[in-house]
């Protein structure tokens, strides 16, 4: 319908300028951050303004809820000071048809933010994550199909489980020689950090030379290396960073290894309700606009935009960090704040304009 097309400009318009601004926002401060690690290695200022460039699709992605409240904010407040609220609710259009308006755009927003979320900001992060990590250990490091790979002296580490905990499993090392001569390759099946030092257990070593190959076995050995836990969280992505399909393959990782997922079941359930969320702050925003409310100027309807945006973000954090300390089901503290604010809405939307 007209109404739904010339609706959903002004809302669309208005939410993609608020999202470029929060984005140059976050992204100077996330630069400002990365500034106080330049000069360590070969990190320097192109490199910080690089991984910033990489990170802003994860950023875009989380930002979609917040900006799409303020713009539905700014939107329908301009539509309110001139007037074109009172003659749409006038020619018979009810919050309800509105809401179904809001709806519609909301979909195209859902469509963006979930090839965003799930097909372009996993790729950049960990690109982001990967080139930092070079830069500024000096150390190659990489996370490809085959696990997390880092080259220490003339020695290259491959790691194919990274588990939380600073726990690692399937650890390969493979030493070379001044020419380049495979000699060493050790094989633990787990490996754990603490007192400075990995421990790998149940090792397998094997030498080999121009004349034959010996095999040792050790049920436990310290390993000094380079390597470190702070390096593997370099180019380790954060589970909310994972797409859907590769936070199910690790939820099923670590269930078969008896490993706590908690974590990344809680980074899916929010990915699950991200589009939802989306629609919420649409429906918020008509609950917070008065038709015929001109005295109130777009400023100021930007600025209680951000609020309740900002609020809600910081809502569902707390209710997700309280639910890992204090053990709530994984559903309650994910959607908490989502109900609430359902309730809202339904309670205003039913009530007379």
């Amino acid at each position: 319908m007209v109404h739904d097309r010339y609706i959903g400009r002004n809302i669309i318009a208005s939410s993609l300028v608020a999202l470029i601004v929060l984005i140059t926002i976050f992204s100077f401060f996330s630069l400002v951050d990365q500034l106080d690690d330049t000069g360590h290695g070969n990190y320097g200022v192109f490199q910080a303004i690089e991984y910033v460039l990489l990170t802003i699709p994860r950023l875009s992605y989380e930002l979609f809820p917040i900006a799409t409240v303020i713009g539905c904010m700014a939107g329908l407040g301009i539509l309110a000071n001139n007037n074109e609220l009172v003659i749409l609710r006038t020619s018979g259009l009810s919050k309800i048809q509105l809401a179904y308006s809001l709806i519609k755009t909301g979909l195209i927003f859902i469509l963006i933010s979930i090839l965003i979320g799930e097909a372009i900001a996993p790729i950049s992060e960990q690109a982001a994550q990967q080139k930092r990590s070079v830069a500024l250990t000096e150390q190659i490091t990489m996370k490809s199909k085959h696990g997390f790979w880092s080259r220490d002296g003339d020695n290259y580490i491959n790691i194919r489980k990274i588990l939380p905990n600073e726990k690692l499993e399937e650890i390969h090392i493979y030493e070379f020689d001044k020419n380049r001569q495979l000699r060493t390759t050790i094989h633990a099946e787990s490996a754990k950090y603490g007192n400075g030092k990995w421990l790998l257990h149940n090792i397998l070593k094997t030498e080999i030379s121009k004349d034959k190959i010996i095999k040792h076995s050790y049920e436990n050995a310290e390993w000094e290396a380079l390597l470190n836990p702070e390096v593997i969280n370099l180019v380790t992505i954060k589970p909310r960073y994972l797409s859907s399909y590769g936070l199910i393959n690790y939820i099923k990782h670590l269930k078969l290894n008896n490993q706590d997922s908690r974590i990344y079941r809680q980074a899916l359930w929010q990915k699950a309700l991200n589009p939802l969320m989306i629609i919420i702050m649409m429906l918020l925003a008509i609950c917070m606009v008065k038709c015929d409310a001109r005295s109130v100027g777009l400023g100021q309807r930007v600025f209680v935009g951000v609020l309740i945006g900002i609020t809600f973000h910081l809502a569902n954090q707390v209710t997700r960090h309280l639910g890992i300390v204090y053990n709530i089901p994984i559903f309650v503290s994910v959607t908490l704040p989502t109900i609430l604010v359902l309730f809202y809405i339904n309670y205003s939307l039913n009530k007379e304009y």
